[in-house]
């Protein structure tokens, strides 16, 4: 009872990985634009700078040019987790920027990207949550303490990609990319409890902590190619590999007796990210009306994740996700277009191993938006997305909760010559 107590701490701080965005699989994301906001369709574009990661072989369809491009999000967020009939709540909003540049030159193209691709936030709970009950009550069951007095954990997860890369113009049907992106991966994870003696409070309070961190990085290739048989009818495809990221723990603090199980100073394990193929076809059903479908797969399978023995969840045991979606765009005029979209994720996962503070729920995602070009060179885009999860219930009684994640974005492009 003892082991399983503190295992389940263990599996939190251990294992809780900050996939605190959504849009995608296990650890993939790519909510990188405000136009990904508003249409949640991109993998065919060729309208806009941040087709380089969504279509890279599709900005051949664009106007020769010089793009710079900067978009935000603001999301509003809340996680949930219960045990022992007490739930704990997280609200903590999240603001991520993303940058994308593009130079089109007749048959040639050379672009960059700078975007948070997996994670991308922070949890923040403030009244503790299922891992630090589970680590107060392993301590309980080895020391003279029998009240928990307090407790908190805090995560923050950024997985920051570069890339660069050349798109080049076959013929006016077919356009071929190719870009290598560098992840720079960091997580930082804070927790504590404070227990006392409740026959004589404040005389014996003590608090345990743990603070620490994990870093790496990897490269990785993305491979494009863009397909457009008709004016009316593109079709985009991407490829990106396997990025290999292994990660090395840095603990700063950690005062649980005998040391947290599992949380060895230098150690190091296997997060590589996955692979993914992402279609998208794009139909203009007139000059106004345009619609988007798209289907990204992420192959978890193809990674080989390293699992920790102590904990109670088993990351080795995933299965292959996906995303399906459909957008509008009505064009009113030069200057302004509206459109609303639709997807549906699977992320591929069981309950059981979840992380405990950011479970990956599937979910479906409602987005709409509008945007505005003011002169031909400069173009605003204003989105806004809403995210609906399915509650899930672990077999040990832990159930996952996500409220609707908002997230509100702006994005301003400018074509320089």
């Amino acid at each position: 009872m003892k082991k399983l107590l503190v295992s389940l701490c263990v599996a939190g701080l251990i294992v809780f990985s900050g996939s605190l965005l959504f849009a995608g699989g296990i650890e993939n994301k790519h909510n990188w634009s405000a136009e990904y906001i508003r249409t949640l369709n991109r993998n065919a574009a060729t309208d806009s700078a941040d087709a380089v990661v969504y279509n890279p072989a599709g900005v051949m369809k664009m106007e020769d040019g010089l793009y710079l491009k900067l978009d935000g999000q603001y999301v509003l967020k809340e996680y949930s987790n219960a045990v022992a009939g007490i739930e704990y709540e997280t609200d903590e909003p999240d603001f991520i920027p993303s940058l994308f540049t593009l130079y089109k030159k007749d048959k040639w193209a050379a672009y960059g990207a700078v975007a948070v691709v997996v994670a991308g936030g922070q949890v923040d709970f403030k009244d503790g949550d299922a891992t630090t009950f589970g680590l107060a009550r392993g301590i309980m069951a080895v020391s003279p303490f029998d009240t928990l007095i307090d407790h908190r954990l805090k995560g923050e997860s950024y997985f920051i990609g570069y890339t660069l890369g050349g798109a080049y113009e076959i013929n006016d049907m077919v356009s071929v990319s190719l870009g290598a992106r560098y992840v720079d991966a960091g997580r930082e994870f804070k927790g504590h409890a404070t227990l006392g003696v409740g026959a004589a409070p404040g005389v014996f309070d003590t608090t345990y902590r743990v603070d620490y961190e994990e870093t790496g990085d990897g490269w990785g290739g993305i491979i494009g190619v863009n397909i457009a048989p008709t004016d009316k009818l593109n079709i985009g495809l991407r490829y990106e590999t396997k990025t290999s990221i292994d990660l090395k723990t840095d603990v700063k603090t950690d005062t649980v007796p005998g040391g947290l199980p599992g949380l060895v100073d230098g150690s190091e394990r296997n997060r590589d990210m996955p692979p993914l193929l992402g279609l998208g076809v794009s139909y203009k059903i007139n000059p106004k009306i345009k619609v988007d479908a798209n289907f990204t797969w992420y192959l978890n399978n193809d990674v080989n994740w390293d699992d920790n023995p102590v904990t109670l969840n088993d990351e080795s045991r995933k299965d292959n996700g996906n995303d399906l979606g459909i957008a509008f765009e009505y064009t009113f005029n030069s200057k302004w277009k509206a459109s609303v979209g639709y997807m549906y994720t699977w992320v591929g996962i069981e309950p059981e191993n979840m992380k405990i503070e950011t479970p990956e729920l599937d979910g479906g995602t409602i987005a709409g938006g509008f945007a505005y070009k003011p002169t031909p060179d400069l173009e605003l885009n204003f989105g806004i997305l809403q995210v609906f999860y399915n509650d899930k219930t672990t077999d040990s009684g832990i159930k996952y909760e996500k409220d609707p994640v908002i997230d509100i974005a702006a994005g301003i492009q400018y074509k320089f010559f």
